[in-house]
């Protein structure tokens, strides 16, 4: 009892409950200790390295005491700094709250930085691999925050060369082309990695009624806004200029339509350049869109220090879901886990739930990071 050790001091090898065990019913009533089994079955299944956080570096004195009175093999044990990642959390006590209490789905809701969440949400090894080479492994404190911006520098850095590029409008409304017959160029050519055309192309074909983006419109001028709005002249990708000919609502005031036309190149540069696919050649789809799953960096750093649950902290707006939205029909036969670059709007990953009934057979896909500007952007 005078051991400078705490955990030597006569430690517990067991405790007697009178609680069902999930394998051996009411059979057996005396639990082990967590020092009386750790080292046992390290030992008894011939574990080479035992790894643990450094809370447990105290308790390294009694794993090797009871196996050196038995006799037994001993692992090799050793200590490192535990891992969080910033506006997230990664205990599975937390994850399993955010779970029991609605937050999330469930282990492999993409938002989870779970090894099933991030697969789903299109993460591959070799980005975890890389990301978790770059921050190594730490013994300089027990709890280390690491931004996830640096496991979005790896993903961004592997699709960029293996993500074919593609138009997919979130939140559409429709364009119509009113003098279509005087365009040009009604069959384009859209590069899967711009611009070498020898990896291959996207054949789009430029119809009268197209969806664009929402976010691409505007019924009144804006100062410093680029997309379609009165007196500006706007480039679709990879075809005509346009200019805002009327705006079509219907009864209720909504819009209906938007009406351009085509115009001849203007002499001065045109800033502002939209994505768009072809009404009568795209399908319909669901796209989710994920930001931070917490509000603050770190956690529980924070609900420590104003004295709250964890989840208050839960981002009501880490999930956005557009239910309409549409891609071109080349990605009809895209299957689980298939990776694409929508352009202008980040890299998405096709989910496990797409065409299924749940979701009236559309195709479903999960952003897995936006792309580099788009997020400079929304951060300003």
């Amino acid at each position: 009892m005078q051991h400078d050790n705490p955990c030597m001091r006569d430690f517990v090898a067991y405790r007697v409950r009178y609680t069902a065990h999930p394998h051996a019913g009411d059979s057996w009533c005396i639990y082990p200790t967590y020092d009386f089994t750790h080292c046992l079955v390290d030992s008894l299944e011939n574990i080479t390295h035992s790894l643990c956080t450094l809370e447990f570096e105290i308790r390294r004195e009694s794993y090797y005491q009871l196996l050196k009175d038995l006799d037994a093999y001993q692992p090799y044990v050793w200590e490192y700094s535990r891992l969080n990642i910033s506006n997230t959390v990664l205990s599975k006590r937390k994850i399993e709250a955010l779970i029991n209490k609605g937050f999330v789905s469930g282990w492999d809701d993409p938002r989870l930085h779970t090894i099933q969440g991030l697969r789903r949400r299109g993460y591959t090894p070799s980005m975890i691999n890389k990301f978790c080479a770059k921050i190594g492994v730490a013994r300089t404190g027990n709890e280390n925050l690491t931004s996830y911006k640096k496991l979005e520098f790896y993903a961004r850095e592997e699709l960029n060369t293996s993500a074919p590029r593609t138009f997919a409008v979130l939140d559409p409304v429709e364009l119509e082309v009113v003098n279509f017959d005087e365009v040009a160029e009604k069959r384009i050519e859209a590069c899967i990695f711009p611009p070498d055309k020898t990896k291959g192309v996207n054949m789009l074909d430029l119809t009268p009624h197209i969806f664009v983006d929402r976010e691409d419109f505007s019924e009144t001028e804006k100062k410093g806004f680029f997309g379609i709005m009165p007196g500006q002249v706007v480039c679709l990708r990879y075809g005509p200029f346009v200019l805002l000919e009327e705006v079509v609502k219907g009864a209720d005031g909504s819009i209906e339509k938007v009406k351009v036309r085509v115009v001849p190149t203007p002499e001065k540069k045109v800033k502002g350049v939209i994505h768009w696919v072809s009404k009568e050649h795209s399908v319909a789809s669901v796209v989710n869109q994920y930001s931070n799953l917490m509000t603050v960096e770190n956690v529980l750093k924070e609900a420590s220090a104003k004295g709250v649950d964890f989840t208050s902290f839960f981002n009501d707006k880490s999930l956005l879901v557009f239910e309409n939205a549409r891609v071109w029909k080349h990605l009809a036969d895209a299957k689980e886990f298939d990776r694409f670059q929508f352009e202008r709007v980040g890299y998405f990953c096709v989910d496990m739930t797409s065409k299924s009934d749940a979701f009236g057979g559309k195709l479903v896909f999960n952003g897995i990071v936006a792309l580099k500007e788009a997020a400079a952007k929304r951060a300003d």
